[in-house]
């Protein structure tokens, strides 16, 4: 007997302190450099926000019949449903989606999270979450590893061609690109993003290969009819380093030259030939990467400042 009630003490003991390190862990969470408490003044949207991210659907659908907004903003703060994606809640992005949130809202908050999201941003993964001023959070999914909340953001009208937020990439397709994420890029096409999208500096397949050495993700652009400034998108498959999608740059730039792209096609490597002593025969496998400009000797009067074309030898 007295076995027995000691063992329910201890159960209910766990009980109670799980209970308290959920709320304690949801309560805390960081996202876009501040907690909720300081990112809603009112009561009722502080409820809402801690149902959100804790995944509570029956409270979050019974907290909007009470009066809450799904779309409550406050000044210089980010809208609820980054909340859920700062605290990788599905559960809560979805039911906050179903009670009317707009996957469009921008917010001017901005900043760092907690660092506990366990790899959220990113092919690689962050162990941290970070906004911009002005974004949504249809951008904002567009860059989370997780493509469960992208999906939902679109099925719930998320705009898949709006740009948002005060900084590059502002564009979905463009960010999901630079990130690495294959099958986000996919989907986002699918559902309508313009294939051709860019803005002044960058487009898909370009921060594709910028961001993460991504050659087989701007080759699937090509394929599927990315045709916008094929000379930039050489210029920058030419400049990316070789790394282990190294025949997947040999590719790329193959199609390229089969578009009518006449490589090498930056300064760098046209006028190689007046600093080192680099045969005709060798230079595209400097284009290519196979081999590094410094693998050439340079020529008389010239000294070894690490750059391709080196320096002159002063008098």
């Amino acid at each position: 007997m007295m076995f027995n009630r000691k063992l329910l003490t201890i159960t209910l003991g766990f009980l109670c302190f799980s209970i308290i390190q959920v709320s304690c862990a949801s309560t805390k969470l960081r996202c876009a450099g501040c907690n909720i408490s300081e990112a809603y003044s009112k009561p009722l949207a502080q409820k809402l926000v801690v149902a959100v991210i804790q995944g509570k659907t029956g409270k979050v659908a019974e907290l909007v019949q009470e009066g809450a907004n799904p779309n409550y903003l406050e000044p210089e703060k980010i809208p609820m449903l980054i909340w859920a994606l700062c605290a990788n809640n599905i559960e809560g992005f979805e039911t906050l989606l179903k009670v009317g949130a707009d996957p469009n809202l921008s917010g001017t908050g901005h900043g760092f999270g907690n660092g506990k999201l366990g790899g959220l941003q990113g092919a690689q993964g962050n162990d941290f979450s970070q906004i911009y001023e002005g974004w949504s959070a249809m951008r904002f999914a567009s860059q989370v590893k997780d493509i469960q909340f992208l999906k939902l953001a679109i099925q719930y009208g998320g705009d898949v061609n709006a740009p948002k937020g005060q900084r590059s990439p502002k564009e979905p397709l463009i960010a999901a690109a630079e990130y690495g994420l294959f099958e986000h890029v996919k989907l986002l096409v699918s559902a309508g993003a313009n294939i051709n999208i860019h803005s002044e500096i960058e487009s898909a397949p370009e921060s594709a290969i910028s961001g993460m050495g991504r050659f087989d993700i701007a080759i699937w652009f090509l394929e599927h009819g990315y045709n916008y400034n094929l000379q930039r998108l050489a210029v920058r498959a030419e400049n990316r380093g070789v790394n282990t999608q190294q025949s997947n740059k040999e590719k790329l730039i193959d199609m390229l030259i089969a578009k009518g792209i006449k490589f090498p096609v930056t300064e760098t490597y046209r006028n190689l030939h007046k600093y080192r002593e680099v045969p005709p025969s060798a230079l595209m496998d400097v284009v290519y990467g196979r081999k590094d400009c410094r693998d050439f000797p340079l020529k008389p009067g010239r000294w070894n400042d690490k750059s391709c074309w080196g320096a002159p030898i002063p008098d």
